[in-house]
């Protein structure tokens, strides 16, 4: 366990999730940014998380602003148990509000066991676990956490945080009536602006050096639609020499290497550049250097580096399975089905956009993650619904009661 700590002031908020390691990716990201723009608001902000899963680097500790509890989780790990968060939940000082990120895990059931007891609200962001994909993807383990814990938390919530429209509508459709704060992922654009002036143009990998590139970034992960992206690019490599995709981010080595040699059997190994995991200021680089952003996924409640992409002025290609169809009326992008034919469709088209068309659609997609997505934005709409749910002020036009 390793505690920082910070002076009470303001709401005392506690968040609680799983994984928090960098490889968690979006979700990891997203906390962050939520525990460090409230502490900087005055709040007295936790983060409770745990450490120690398969294939995963040491949890994220914040900085000092916010008192970072990081417990490690017990056998087996698919369960998110551990003992000692449990214990250690025990000894908060009142805080006044759970924010609650993520399902399936035991940590979720401790942190709602102890709202209750304490006779405080808590807020579960689902974070599109219950999406028809994710509840097909290894099925009967979590039909048997939802008759075993997990649904009960959701129906005990003072709140469901979702991040889409669709993925509240589909709460709904499953028979969950909390109400819905649908709130989405903020974007930190001022802090993307200012490391778009520090890391200037040297590449951080010279066989990137000069070279025209698209980019995927995001988990290596069979819900993303790598396998169809690698397909769609092997149809379109020949006719493109002077394009390279690059694949960045991390997943389980067995998937990775298999994605590896898929772009080898197709004959493209030489046009796809793997960077894994990267840092802020890599994801920066890439962001702002590549000719367009691609997330071929099967399934999304929101997709956390779609807001990311736009704000760093890339366009996007993604999905009809993520809930983006802004990208079509704001033309800053492209929605498509998540089969080879529909992406071979959007990647033709913009291979073929001149660099001043897609810069265009670019400066589209900054502005309209500006005004939606920033972080100040989603920082009221999340202090709102706190303050709705203690009983301080009316529901905001985020929270749907029914």
């Amino acid at each position: 366990m390793e505690l920082t700590s910070q002076s009470p002031v303001g709401l005392k908020i506690l968040h609680v999730q799983g994984i928090f390691s960098p490889e968690h990716g979006g979700p990891a990201h997203s906390l962050a940014n939520y525990c460090l723009g409230q502490a900087r608001r005055g709040n007295d902000v936790e983060a409770w998380v745990l450490e120690g899963f398969p294939h995963t680097s040491p949890a994220i500790r914040l900085p000092s602003r916010v008192k970072t509890v990081v417990s490690p989780v017990g056998f087996p790990a698919a369960l998110g148990r551990s003992t000692e968060m449990r214990r250690l939940f025990s000894t908060i000082q009142d805080p006044e509000i759970i924010h609650l990120h993520g399902t399936w895990l035991r940590a979720m059931h401790y942190g709602a066991l102890e709202a209750r007891r304490r006779r405080v609200p808590y807020i579960l962001e689902v974070m599109g676990m219950y999406e028809a994909y994710s509840l097909r993807q290894k099925w009967l383990r979590k039909r048997l956490a939802r008759w075993w814990f997990q649904d009960t938390i959701l129906k005990n919530a003072s709140c469901l945080h979702v991040n889409s429209a669709a993925e509240g509508a589909h709460l709904r459709k499953l028979g969950f009536r909390q109400p819905l704060a649908v709130i989405p992922v903020g974007v930190d654009t001022e802090a993307i602006e200012k490391r778009q002036r520090a890391i200037g143009g040297s590449s951080p990998w010279p066989e990137l050096k000069g070279r025209s590139f698209f980019l995927f970034l995001s988990r290596v992960h069979g819900k993303k639609g790598i396998e169809v992206l690698l397909e769609s690019w092997a149809g379109l490599a020949p006719s493109k020499k002077e394009w390279v995709l690059v694949l960045a981010g991390s997943g389980s080595p067995d998937y990775v290497a298999y994605c590896k040699q898929r772009a080898a059997d197709l004959g493209i190994a030489e046009r796809c550049f793997w960077t894994g995991q990267v840092t802020e200021d890599q994801k920066t680089w890439l962001l702002s250097n590549a000719g367009f952003f691609v997330l071929p996924s099967y399934s999304e409640n929101f997709g956390n580096v779609v807001p990311e992409a736009l704000a760093h002025g890339a366009p996007v290609i993604t999905t009809d399975a993520a809930p983006w169809a802004g990208l079509r009326t704001q033309r800053c992008g492209w929605v498509v089905r998540p089969t080879v034919e529909g992406l071979s469709e959007a990647l033709t088209e913009a291979l073929g956009a001149d660099r001043t068309e897609l810069q265009a659609m670019g400066a589209k997609g900054r502005d309209w993650c500006r005004k939606e997505f920033a972080l100040t934005r989603v920082l009221d709409l999340i202090d709102q619904t706190y303050h709705w749910l203690l009983a301080r002020g009316p529901a905001p036009s985020a929270v749907l009661l029914d």
